[in-house]
Parts: C-alpha cells; structure tokens; sequence
C-alpha cells in the first residue's frame, strides 16, 4: 500500500476555550483540528496507556435514506468493508470491467423489480443469474475479506454501527500504529469499491430475516415508529424493508457515497498516547487531500401534529409487551434536561416511581424502561415507556396503571431532592466513561455531531441543575396526553389471530 503524498498545509490547530470550574481538566487538553476541506478532528492526548482509540461520525443514518431504499445507509457500511482499489484486489482494472457490467445488470435488474411494464419475471429471473455468474467472474481478481483481515493485524478492536441518524467507525490500537487507522480509514472514506454488493446484499436480507422478522420485540417497535410518525423518515426501521432491500443497486450506493461522505459532513476523534502536532500531520497526510463536496441535502422531516391516539396489536412469539410513544423534542430544545428527568424519575431503578408501582407493588412487569428521546439524536423523536409483563398480566391492564403513574406524577411532582440524585448519578455515569478512551471518543464526537459542539458533553450537567420539581411536572403535563399517545400491544400469537396482525408491515 502507498501512502498518500504529504500536502504543503500546515496543521491548524485551535485549543478549546475555558472550561467550567467543576469539569475533569482533562478536557483543557482537547485540541480541534479542522481541514481546508471542512473536516473536524477533536485531539486528546491521554499518555497513561500506550493505547489509542478512534471514531469517525458521518452525519448520515436511515434517517437519510432517499424514499423506496429503506437501509441503504446501513447496506453502505457493510460495502465500507469490501476495501479499495488497493485494498482487496488482484487485478483492479479486470475487477473494474466486470465490476461495470455487474453495474448495467444490477441497474436493469431494479428497474424490472420496481414493476410496471418491465416486470418480466423470465427476464428478472435470467438477471439474478446473470449477476451472480459475474460475481463468481470478479471473485478471481477479489481478495476475500481483505480488509477486515489488514485491520485486525494492527488493532485491538474495530467496529462500524449505523443507527437512524450516524454511522459510526470506530477502532482501539496500539500507540504505534496510529498511522494504520490513517491509512486505513482515509482509504475506505477516498477509494471505496463496492465489490460483492448483491452477495452482501443477501448477507443483509438475512440480517433482516433473523433480526427483524423473526423477533417479536423488534417488529413490535417496527409497527410502533411506523405509527407514531405518519411520514418523517424516522418512521422506517435502519435495516429496511424487505422489498426495498431487494431493489437496492450498486448505482445507489455509489450515489450515496458521493452525496453523504463529504469531508464537511464528518466529525473525526482520536483519544490516547500520541501527539497532537505529529497527529495533525498525519491527518493532513491521509485526510487533506479528500475533495471538499457540497452539503449533503437534508431530510424532509416535517411531521403533522398529532392530535388522536393511535393503537395496534402486533401478534408474534409467546410474550407481551406495552409500548408507548408521545412526540419528543428536538435535541437542542432547552425541555430536553427536564425530559431527561423525567424519564430516569419513572424508570431510572426500583425508586423510580412506574417500576415501584408496576413491578414492586403490583407484580405485573418483568421489565420496566423508558426513553426522552427514543434512541434519535438529531432530530425531535419519541418519549417512549415499554414494559415486559408477567405471565399472566394484561396489557390492558398495564396501561391503565401506566396512566395512573403518569398523571400522579403530575398532580404530585418528584421532589428536588430526588431530581438531584438523579443529575448526580448522570454525572458518576459521566465521569466513569472518562476511565477508557474508546468511551471517551464517543462522548466527544457524540456531542459534537449531535449538537454541534464536544462541549454540550459537560456543559448538559449544568443544565441538569437548572431544572426544578415543578418543571418536570409542567413537562409531564405537556407530555403524556391521551389523546398524542401511540401505542402498541405485543400478544402472544394464537391460532385464531387474524394472519395480517402477526407480519408487521410498512404503514
């Protein structure tokens, strides 16, 4: 492998402001080191352990998915492991040629698939072949798994996740190796190939079957997002739908790439033993030279308000389960601290005020938690309460106790007191991921690709202490109305349920 000649620019690098009295000092130490092409590296040099951990965050998740390519972003980052056209290859030119008739193929093949007057099933059924024949052509100039293998010489551990609004690469090496995760990284951001796509693509699928399908509890939340959001893009599940999984092409993910891989729309972390001068130089080295691209566009996320309670029972595996969903808020919204509160006061442990009352007193639940945010980042999502029953407890009946809790909780407020155990256990939470830096690199880029700036990871803490009794239940009043609730109760299958409630779709 070569490496990319060193460019004449000179590191810029920009120390953090001043920090607040009562934060951990090491982040005086962090530098921001941001490229002429719009690329941002949060540095920390951390020399206790001759470790170093990595992250890359590209702002681009399902959230992003152009319409009919449900879990395109999460397909990309499996191809993000195929390598490069250095990496993975015998022969790039003759991979290349084959590579471009898999291309036309694929891209007929979708057209056929989507229906209309071309849906010729002899001719689709002769494409499949036809792809299948030039992968096993192309397989001769493949090095199979190529990278995954180059990495894991050099590494402790290394990672991707894709969630409805990120994906993530992330990897742990030893300090000596710091130029690998350059090399390696830049490479797959600048020179992906998209080698193996319909056999990764079947690879998904199954993903989907084993995953999705065949689980209770993840198509339960499927139907739950679908009906909560009428038509924001977070309504779709990240690994996608099946029969958009089936039209994805190569077209598409190279398109992706080009539209959502742009220096500018990636945020970059390194934490542990280097230094930071040495560090910038290699990132102009392996990160300069990337073109700068336009903005990628955003997402239509405008969602109606809703003003009647939706409902559906999801029919699959043995167990029930209540989900509950009410309209959350956008992740720079100042109600976001209360939110937060509020969601640990129901559910944070046995002194929280539904598990004392589901679990400790009325003996109906298995499991009780609860979300402020739903698991979105970027933009508002969903206050979400789901609780596992006991055998023999009714969802019904769960319910109602729910809503007990719930307008209790407003007409008698948690007291200030419990609200700051709860922000005082947020900040022991904190400050023990500050013990490893791989927790620490996602703390940093965390923040920084959620709200725009690494230091929202501290600054929330003071916000925490702002927030008041009376607050929290203002915000329970807004929140939990009857009439803005979805919900959706998992039951058991039988076999007199009606077929269509056992199969989740994409309403």
């Amino acid at each position: 492998m070569t490496i990319v000649a060193l460019l004449c620019l000179w590191p810029v690098i920009v120390m953090a402001s001043p920090l607040p009295a009562d934060v951990p000092p090491l982040f005086s130490q962090v530098e921001e080191y941001r490229l002429d092409n719009g690329m941002l590296f949060l540095l920390l040099p951390r020399h206790d352990v001759p470790m170093v951990s990595g992250a890359i965050y590209v702002k681009v998740g399902n959230v992003d998915n152009p319409p009919g390519a449900t879990g395109l972003a999460h397909m990309f980052e499996h191809m993000a492991f195929k390598g490069t056209d250095r990496i993975g290859t015998r022969d790039i030119a003759a991979e290349t040629a084959i590579g471009d008739s898999i291309v036309l193929a694929g891209r007929e093949l979708t057209r056929r698939l989507r229906g209309g007057s071309d849906a010729d099933s002899t001719r689709i059924a002769q494409l499949r072949s036809e792809i299948e024949g030039l992968e096993d052509r192309a397989a001769e100039y493949v090095i199979p798994m190529d990278f995954p293998r180059t990495y894991d010489g050099y590494t402790y551990d290394f990672n991707a996740y894709t969630n409805q609004d990120f994906t993530v690469y992330t990897a742990t090496l030893p300090a000596n190796n710091l130029e690998v995760w350059m090399l390696m990284e830049s490479e797959r951001l600048q020179n992906p190939v998209f080698r193996e796509f319909y056999s990764e693509l079947a690879v998904v699928k199954e993903e989907r079957r084993q995953r999705a399908d065949d689980n209770p509890e993840t198509m339960s939340r499927e139907r739950l997002k679908a009906m909560a959001f009428s038509r924001h893009p977070y309504r779709y599940p990240t690994i996608g739908y099946m029969d958009d999984l089936e039209t994805l092409d190569p077209d598409q993910i190279l398109a992706f790439w080009r539209d959502y891989y742009a220096p500018g729309n990636m945020v970059a972390a390194l934490v542990g033993d280097f230094d930071p001068g040495e560090a910038g130089d290699l990132i102009e080295r392996y990160f300069g030279d990337i073109p700068a691209r336009p903005a990628p566009p955003n997402p239509d996320v405008d969602e109606p308000d809703q003003t009647e309670s939706r409902r559906d029972v999801h029919r699959q595996g043995e167990e029930r389960r209540l989900m509950m969903a009410f309209r959350g808020f956008d992740p720079n919204d100042p109600r976001c601290p209360a939110a937060d509160l509020l969601s640990s006061a129901l559910t944070r442990d046995q002194t929280s005020r539904l598990v004392q009352r589901l679990d400790l007193e009325e003996g109906v639940a298995r499991r009780v938690t609860s979300s402020a945010t739903g698991g979105y980042a970027r933009y508002a999502g969903l206050f979400t309460i789901t609780v596992d029953l006991m055998e023999g407890a009714d969802n019904a009946q769960v319910e109602d106790l729910v809503w007990q809790e719930l307008e209790r909780l407003q007409a008698e407020p948690v007291t200030q007191a419990k609200l700051d155990e709860i922000s005082a256990s947020y900040r022991k939470g904190f400050i023990f991921q500050l013990q490893k830096n791989a927790d620490l690199v996602g703390v940093l880029t965390g923040a920084q690709a959620t709200q725009g700036d690494w230091r929202r990871s501290y600054q929330r803490f003071a916000d925490y202490g702002q927030v008041t009794a009376e607050d929290v239940a203002e915000l329970a009043r807004e929140l939990f109305v009857r009439d803005k609730v979805s919900v959706v109760y998992l039951e058991p299958e039988t076999p007199d349920a009606p077929d269509e409630d056992a199969e989740g779709g994409r309403s």
